[in-house]
């Protein structure tokens, strides 16, 4: 009783993330233990060029076997065994390009290089030198205008398309704003939303998050994702990227351009946020969450309703098995009975007509002896 309970409760959270994600949740999340790196990836912005320029931070030569794409504003670098990886990467990149530069209200990005490694030791020879890196699935270093993939980590292949995404929003951010420091909420969120990388555990996770708690702060949601930390929280990473997709929503798109205007010219995102939105960073909290929970609400109806209806669904495909399965038992077993030998001697059984019966013979009865006295009969005993 309690494994069925057990496995009915982990089926409707299972459909209650798959109607949260329908009902148009933003929760995008960067690959599994990736995040810290990507994060300290993003900190180059914090590396004091002024003190030496980029004789502190310089790239290192191309192998002389890499293959070279020039996309004009981008240029990809990687290893031939990689051409058809990186076909899609370079088809899609002029469209990332544009979407990016509407989301911002800024003009497009220039000058971009892609280095692509095989795995993460060649990563580590194709990063800048003096510059944070750990091994992961993508890196960029906005300042130099630089992004490092990786194809492999380890035995694992990682997904080439969202890496490739996420390091170009971040870089798109970061020229967006003029390389101001921003909040780590709001470069890890704009990253993670923009790579599309939704999957249903993402939602599950977001989904359980709301239910069970409140949702966090941009304050604690900035300490969950301090660089500092050995692995972000992947719930605030979650939140995060679904607080940015709520702000950039269809009818809120142009009110973050202006946003991001206003911290290009260096202002804080609090100062930022009340010119774009017309309100303060705490109210807008609010609304999320309030938008959240009802996106829950809905999606645990919708999940109720699902699940009864799969529930339904089967029970009658279970009566229907069961049918034909006693059918074709029953037929099994006529079809099995032993039938008549066509060699075996028939009995024939005929019927003679009336009139050639033989009548059995009438026996006639003995007489009584009998005698006459005055003119009657009378028996002898």
């Amino acid at each position: 009783m309690n494994v069925g309970m057990a496995l009915v409760g982990r089926a409707f959270l299972v459909v209650a993330a798959m109607a949260w994600a329908l009902l148009g949740s933003s929760t995008a999340q960067a690959g599994e233990g990736s995040a810290a790196v990507e994060a300290l990836g993003s900190a180059d912005g914090d590396v004091d060029e002024t003190a030496g320029g980029f004789d502190r931070l310089r790239k290192p030569p191309i192998p002389v076997s890499f293959l070279s794409t020039d996309g004009g504003w981008i240029q990809f670098q990687y290893p031939p065994s990689a051409r058809e990886r990186v076909g899609p990467l370079i088809a899609e990149a002029d469209e990332l390009r544009a979407e990016l530069a509407d989301i911002l209200g800024q003009a497009p990005l220039d000058d971009i290089e892609v280095r692509i490694a095989r795995g993460p030791e060649e990563m580590a020879t194709l990063a800048p030198w003096g510059a944070p890196f750990q091994p992961s699935s993508g890196i960029s270093y906005p300042r130099l205008r630089l992004m490092v993939l990786s194809l492999n980590s380890g035995a694992e292949p990682n997904e080439l398309g969202v890496a490739f995404q996420r390091e170009l929003a971040r870089m798109a951010l970061n020229h967006a704003v003029a390389g101001h420091v921003l909040p780590p909420w709001l470069v890890e969120g704009f990253a993670t939303h923009f790579s599309r990388d939704a999957t249903w555990s993402r939602s599950l996770r977001l989904y359980r998050l709301v239910v069970r708690r409140r949702t966090d702060t941009t304050a604690e949601l900035d300490a969950l994702l301090d660089a500092t930390r050995i692995e972000p929280s992947k719930v605030a990473i979650a939140e995060s990227a679904d607080l940015v997709g709520f702000l950039i929503g269809p009818d809120k798109r142009s009110r973050f351009a202006v946003a991001v205007a206003e911290l290009r010219r260096g202002e804080g995102i609090e100062a930022a946020v009340r010119v774009g939105y017309g309100s303060n960073l705490a109210l807008l909290e609010r609304k999320w969450g309030s938008d959240l929970g009802r996106r829950a609400t809905l999606a645990t109806l919708y999940a109720f309703a699902g699940l009864a209806g799969a529930l339904l669904i089967g029970g009658a495909l279970v009566r229907l098995l069961r049918r034909r399965r006693l059918r074709l038992g029953r037929r099994g077993a006529n079809d099995g009975r032993p039938a008549v030998s066509s060699d075996r001697a028939r009995v024939h059984i005929v019927f003679s007509r009336r009139d050639e019966r033989v009548d059995p013979p009438i026996v006639p009865e003995a007489e009584i002896p009998k005698v006459e006295h005055e003119g009657e009969w009378h028996t002898l005993h």
